[in-house]
Formats: C-alpha cells, sequence, structure tokens
C-alpha cells in the first residue's frame, strides 16, 4: 500500500480484528450494528470512515474509544487491547463539550489536571496546543464569547494536549456552515502536520471525507460493515477541483445510494 505522505507512517497504531456488536433488545431478539470489521490504521495516518445513519460508525468510534467494552473480536492499541477509556483514546465530538464559565486556557488546562499533570509543566502545554489552533491570542477569553468554529478548536487543543495515541472525532463540523468547516478542514491539516497524530475521522459528507482523509473507509448498512475502501493519493492542497478527486467522490457517492 501507498501512501502520499511525505513522512510515511511506520507501524500500524490501530488494528481492529473480526469486530462485531451485537445488542440484545428485551424481547431477546438481537440487532446486529457491526460484523466482521477489520481495518488497519497506520500511525500518522488520517483515515476518515464514511456512511448513511446506522451504518454503526459511530458505535464503531465508540468501541475504540472505550465506552463500550463488549464487543466481539479484537481491537489493539499499539500491540495492546482496547477494553476501556483511555487518554491514549481521545475523543472529540460534534458538539464541543466545554464549560462556558472557564476561558480557553482554563478549558484547556482542566483536561490536563484530572490526568494529575503537574502544574509546572501545565502552562508550557496550553499555550502550545492553543497555539497549534490558532487561538493564543484568545487564551482568556470565555468560552461564550467564542464563535462554534473557535470552541471546536478549543476543544480540539484540549484533546491533543493529553498527548493521545489516536485522535477520534466524531462529526465535530457538522454543525458548522460551510465556510467554517473549510477554515477548520485547513486548521485540522496544519495542526497534522505539527504533530503527525493518527486520526480517525468519521463523518456522513463525502467531500469532507476525501478532501481530509488519507484513506476513506466507507461503510454500509446492510453489510453491518465495510463495502469499499479508497486510497487518496493526491496532496491535500491539490485536492481542489482536481480530476481524479472528483471521480473518486462520484464512485463513493455511487456505492452509498447502490442501497448495498
Amino acid at each position: 500500500m501507498q501512501f502520499k505522505n511525505q513522512y510515511p507512517p511506520q507501524k500500524v497504531s490501530l488494528s481492529l480484528k473480526n469486530v462485531s456488536k451485537i445488542y440484545l433488545q428485551r424481547n431477546s431478539k438481537t440487532i446486529t450494528v457491526l460484523d466482521n470489521i477489520n481495518i488497519q490504521i497506520l500511525e500518522g495516518e488520517i483515515v476518515t470512515i464514511l456512511g448513511k445513519s446506522g451504518c454503526g460508525k459511530s458505535t464503531l468510534l465508540n468501541l475504540i474509544a472505550g465506552f463500550e467494552n463488549s464487543y466481539g473480536g479484537e481491537i489493539l492499541l499499539n500491540g495492546k487491547p482496547v477494553k476501556d477509556i483511555s487518554t491514549e483514546r481521545i475523543m472529540m465530538f460534534q458538539e464541543s463539550t466545554l464549560f462556558p464559565w472557564l476561558t480557553a486556557y482554563q478549558n484547556v488546562e482542566i483536561a490536563l489536571k484530572m490526568a494529575k499533570v503537574p502544574k509546572h509543566q501545565r502552562e508550557q502545554i496550553v499555550k502550545h496546543y492553543l497555539s497549534i489552533v490558532g487561538l493564543f491570542d484568545y487564551s482568556n477569553s470565555y468560552i461564550y464569547q467564542l464563535s462554534g468554529g473557535m470552541k471546536q478548536r478549543v476543544s480540539l487543543a484540549r484533546a491533543l494536549s493529553l498527548n493521545p495515541k489516536i485522535l477520534l472525532m466524531d462529526e465535530p463540523f457538522a454543525g458548522l456552515d460551510i465556510t467554517i468547516k473549510k477554515s477548520l478542514y485547513k486548521e485540522l491539516l496544519d495542526m497534522h502536520k505539527k504533530t503527525r497524530k493518527t486520526i480517525l475521522f468519521v463523518t456522513h459528507n463525502i467531500n469532507e471525507a476525501v478532501l481530509i482523509g488519507d484513506r476513506v473507509i466507507v461503510m454500509s448498512p446492510r453489510l453491518y460493515g465495510i463495502k469499499k475502501e479508497y486510497l487518496i493519493d493526491v496532496p491535500n492542497e491539490q485536492r481542489k477541483d482536481n480530476l481524479s478527486i472528483k471521480n473518486i467522490i462520484n464512485e463513493i457517492t455511487a456505492d452509498l445510494y447502490d442501497n448495498a
């Protein structure tokens, strides 16, 4: 497998082997959400997971995050089984989970306090990650004073401050207008160049998936899993109006709407 990155990933970061998720209902009937999922994500990759509502993409992210620890198969991070929540796997949600009565600085710092990071180290870490997301000048602004896009950037700084092995993003830009989204795509990709974090990004937006991802994994509710995988070998900065990218978007659109 080839990667467009000038810094190719060196080893497998996250491995899913025959992962399944079945829910038991009160009437003893079962609902299959995921079946036989096999994915390998390499260090430094951005992988986007795309699919219609109900295809299991958010459930898959929750399993990787450790929010649910009952599943079939194996989920391994750096070779170790995933069975519980950990700062090695940090989730960023669609709605920012920030404290409006605290400043941007304090919202990032509180995660470090909970992780028992010593006080003398916290200031440097907070300033570093607020700078990475372009919000250093807003350190002392309260959350209610910030725009929706800026709030998500504070959430991103807070997630990164814990130095996770993998950043999990569950439709983090879904509630924002297109202009803000485009700005955040750039922020995310700039951050990725600086930190080389492994990112798993869930979305239902085809353009978003193709613009951001090194790979796009298309999921199907009928298959309870993966239908197809696309390698995006065009550099991010060259994807706008690129003919091969348009062709990939058309193929993925057909995949999503052929009812399979």
